[in-house]
Parts: C-alpha cells; structure tokens; sequence
C-alpha cells in the first residue's frame, strides 16, 4: 500500500511538472493573447508620474481597458530620474514598488503587460561603458524584483534607441538579455532594431540566441502625416504602402521564427478627421489579416482617445476593438442633390443579415439611422441640413455574434451659394392631417407658395433612390397637393424631397401595410 502511495505520488509529482512546462506562456501563445493593445503613454515615462498632463494611474484604468476589449498594456517607463547616477546605480526602491503595484493591477485583471526602458536620453545620447554599466545594473534590478511574475508579464528591452548605432543596439540586445535570463530564464522579451524602431529597423537587426523572443516595431507613417498633421492618408498609394509594411515584418518574421508585434502606432489629432479615421482602420485590418497585435499610442494628449479622468473613450476606441477583417472600409463621402450626403464603401463579407448606417453630430453618440441589405455598397443620407457636420459609420452581425464596424467618415453639409430661401414667406410643407405618419396606401402632401416658382417633388427610398417624381414644374403662387400612392411598394421608411425656388425640405414617410 505505501508503495502504491509513492508510486502515485511520484507520478502525480510528474504529471504536475509536465502541466507546468506546458503552461509556460510561448511567444506565438502571447501573440494570440495581445491581438488588440494600448500604450498607457505620457504616464511613467516623464521625470515624475503626471507631469505630462495625465493623472497618475490608478487600478480603475485597467478595469477600463479590459472592459473596452482591450488584452494587453504596454506601460512606458523611463527609470533615469528615479536611479542614481553612481554605482551600484540603486532604483528608488519607491519607484520600484510603485512600478510593481501598477503591474500588479493590470495582470490581476488577465491582461498582458509589457514593461520596458523608455525615454533614456542618457544612454542613447552617450553609449559610455559609464553608462552602459548603470543600464546593466537597472534591468538587473527589474528583473530580479520582477522574476516571479506571471509569464503574462513581458519585457522590453529598449524603446526607439535613436541615435545609437545599429552595432551598439546589437550589443545592447544581446547584453541586457543576458542579464534577464540571469533570473528570469523562460520571460519573454521583446526587442527592436535603431533608430525609431521602424519596421525596416527590425529586419536590419541581428537576432539574438533565444528561443522567448518577439520582435516589435513602430509605425506612424506616412510621414509627416502620422506626425504632424499635414498632408492625407487614404489614396490606394497610401492603403499599399500600409500592406507593404505588414508584408516586410510578416516575411522577417517568417523567415526567423519570430512572432512580431506593433507596439506603437498612431495619427496625431490635427490631422485630417477622415484621413486619420482611415489611417487607424486599415491599420488594424491589416494586422488583423496578417496576425500581427497592436498597441496603439495612447498619451492623453496629442494621440489621446481615452479620458482618464472621466473613464470615458472616443470613436477611435472603437475602430481598435470593433474592427474586424470583414468590415467595411474603403469609405466615401460627398454631398448629394444639393442636402442630402452620400456615403459608399466596399463590403468584405456577405456573412451578415444585414448593414446597420449610424450617423451621430459633433459632440454625440452614434445612433442608428437605417437598417439596409447586406449587399448594399451606398447611402444617401436625405435628412441632412445645411452647414451641418456628420459623421456616419456601418455596423454589421458576423454570424449573428461579432459586432464588426468600419470607421467613422463625416461631412459638413456646404451651404448653397447659388439658391437663396426667400425671407418671411410662408412656406408650409406637411402631410394631410388625415394621413399622418404611418400611412397605407397613400398620402397626400400639401403645400404652399408665396409667388410663382419652379417646384419638384420627388420620393426616395432609404438608399437614396430617385422612387418616384410627384411634380417637376413651374407653379403660381397659392396651396397645392399632391398624393403619391405606394401600394406598389414595400413597407418601410421613405423621404419626400420638395424644392420651391430657393426652398427645400426633406421629411420622412412611413409606409406600414
């Protein structure tokens, strides 16, 4: 009986080992997990926390990130003002506990984390044996305080190590991953070429002997759009840049093993609103299509989409995590028969009942504003005012469970130079008092002009089409009607047009049968 006992025990003892190294985390399991990131910038990585504008964090911000959809947060942090500049070169022991409560916070919460070595301007500036002795000594010190983290904690060498050389980054990989593997042997690292971490910067880098590794590189081009806010993102040229990007990192990746990732990527808020909307949706697409996770830039500033202080996001929030590789995209917009806006797009899937098109105002929320086919490539919007902005987007089902968008395209409406409404006249346009909405068969329109005019009077469906012409003429001053009969047609919503001289208006009709 004892035997059996030990035997048993010893196989368990065995089964539990064996569980255990399967569970260690691998780079192509992370990758898996990270899919749709954030960067909690402008935070740790200034001199002192919230001194760039942002409140300091506090555990709520990843109950807000995981709650968004997001699944990993990388955390800037820059550890030069908080380390002395003396050997043994200590962390502020502060600082370090801070750092740990923070990353305690986001991985208690079953997202991936990423710390790293940020802003260092020391370093990068001098690559002294000085100073490559206090690096040395910082990550040992992270990594040591850090090694009985989850697996779901990753490290980051450097960031954006401009103006180092090429050869010294090598050097600098190579080394700090060493020091790492000291104490923490099965960590996964994260490591990138010189300059400002392009994808091309990564492909010229040497790659470290490791088996727990993943490549990262940052894109905010083209530039300077990305950057600065000039020039437009969206033409074909652009969109096949973009791909060919993916294309590089996906081939290099490919070619050594290495999952790769993009930790950073963004358009700055005064660029073009249409352009920047774009930019962020064929990002996410194409990393979608190519497996390759992104952490977009988020500083509460220039790239800012995420209220901390407020707990509240925009709509760019929504193109990282509503994004799917069958949204819609390649979006349109224009103005259309004088008021009414027109949007069209290329459809990625027929895998849905139908397209929802939302519209919100400046300020507001999406809501939404008509049901349409699935086959449907274009909307005409004909409620739609003078001098106003709108913005609209599309949402579809992907097998009844994934809500998929495109994103967000808008117009100001341009108001007309060549007709002008005539003042004080007493324009009435409504529905017969003993037809009102909803209505079935028919319904008359009634209306009033105040001298003589040229009048049209047209129905359109949903989508914008011309259904029906009721008048098209020129009319003295008095009251006239009008019945359009719809028994021909199918339930739903309708929209007459009418225009008198310089005059139009535009309201909905419900047909219920």
């Amino acid at each position: 009986m004892k035997k059996t006992s030990a035997t048993t025990l010893t196989i368990l003892m065995l089964l539990c080992v064996v569980i255990s190294v399967r569970a260690q985390l691998s780079p192509n399991d992370a990758v898996k997990s990270m899919v749709r990131g954030i960067n909690m910038g402008n935070t740790l990585d200034p001199p002192g926390e919230g001194e760039w504008g942002n409140p300091p964090v506090v555990a709520s911000n990843f109950d807000d990130y995981k709650n968004a959809g997001f699944t990993c947060v990388r955390l800037p942090i820059t550890w030069d003002a908080h380390t002395d500049t003396m050997p043994p070169y200590n962390i502020n022991p502060s600082w370090l506990n801070r750092i740990d409560t923070i990353v305690n916070w986001g991985l208690s919460r079953g997202l991936i984390i990423i710390i790293n070595a940020h802003h260092e301007t020391w370093l990068k500036a001098a690559y002294t044996s000085a100073h490559k002795e206090r690096f040395d000594s910082i990550w040992s010190q992270i990594a040591t305080r850090f090694q009985n983290k989850s697996d779901s904690l990753l490290f980051e060498v450097i960031n954006e190590p401009n103006p180092l050389s090429l050869a010294n980054v090598d050097d600098l990989n190579a080394r700090i991953l060493s020091i790492m593997r000291k104490t923490n042997p099965t960590r996964i690292v994260l490591f990138s070429g010189n300059n400002w971490s392009n994808s091309a910067d990564l492909i010229s880098a040497a790659v470290p002997q490791d088996s727990l590794l993943i490549g990262y590189y940052h894109s905010y081009d083209p530039y300077p759009f990305g950057l600065i806010g000039t020039g437009t993102y969206g033409s074909s040229a652009d969109i096949n840049t973009t791909i060919q990007k993916f294309n590089q990192v996906t081939s290099w990746s490919s070619r050594h093993n290495i999952p790769v990732v993009l930790s950073e990527f963004g358009a700055i808020d005064t660029s073009d609103y249409n352009s920047r909307m774009c930019y962020y949706g064929t990002v996410v697409q194409q990393a979608l299509l190519q497996n390759v996770p992104f952490m977009a830039w988020e500083d509460g500033g220039d790239f800012g989409f995420y209220n901390r202080t407020h707990h509240t996001w925009n709509e760019i929030k929504d193109i990282l995590i509503h994004t799917y590789k069958e949204s819609p995209n390649k979006l349109s917009i224009s103005s259309y028969a004088d008021t009414s806006v027109k949007i069209q797009w290329h459809n990625n899937t027929t895998d849905t009942s139908s397209i929802i098109v939302e519209r919100k105002f400046a300020g507001g929320a999406f809501a939404a504003l008509a049901t349409i086919a699935s086959t449907e490539s274009a909307f005409v919007d004909t409620t739609a005012a003078r001098g106003s902005s709108y913005y609209y987007r599309l949402s579809i089902n992907i097998n009844d469970s994934i809500l998929a968008q495109s994103y967000p395209i808008m117009l100001t409406v341009p108001i007309s130079t060549t007709s002008v409404p005539l003042a004080n006249t007493p324009y009435r346009f409504h529905l017969a008092d003993n037809y009102p909405n909803p209505f079935n068969p028919a319904t008359t329109i009634v209306f009033s002009i105040p001298s003589r005019s040229f009048v049209r009077l047209k129905i359109y469906d949903v989508l914008g089409r011309d259904v029906a012409t009721l008048l098209s003429g020129e009319l003295a001053a008095g009251e006239y009607s009008r019945q359009w009969n719809a028994a021909g047609f199918s339930s739903g919503v309708y929209f007459y047009r009418l225009e008198a001289g310089g005059f139009i208006s535009v309201k909905k009709l419900v047909l219920l049968k």
